[in-house]
């Protein structure tokens, strides 16, 4: 009886970590959505910018996002952006 508690024990520990250390990456408890469709972007001079995303990448202790839309790669802060999952 002891080891089965000893095991589950382990099992839960083990799960806890697991679960703590997925959420490093966007300082979100459960962050689930990592593929985006489609992204509007609002550049400086004040034009938009909106089209299929390829790929995006967020900088861990940053608040910007790097997302190619396009066929272009635009380096922009996280409140220019809005990354949509269709």
């Amino acid at each position: 009886m002891k080891k089965i508690i000893c095991f589950m024990l382990a099992v839960v520990m083990l799960l806890s970590v697991m679960f703590g250390l997925s959420a490093c990456g966007n300082q979100q408890l459960i962050d689930i959505t990592y593929n985006f469709d489609s992204a509007i972007i609002s550049l400086p001079d004040g034009t938009v910018v909106k089209g299929e995303v390829s790929s995006w990448k967020d900088y861990e202790g940053s608040d910007q996002l790097q997302v190619v839309v396009n066929g272009k790669t635009y380096l922009v802060h996280s409140s220019n952006v809005a990354l949509i999952s269709e």
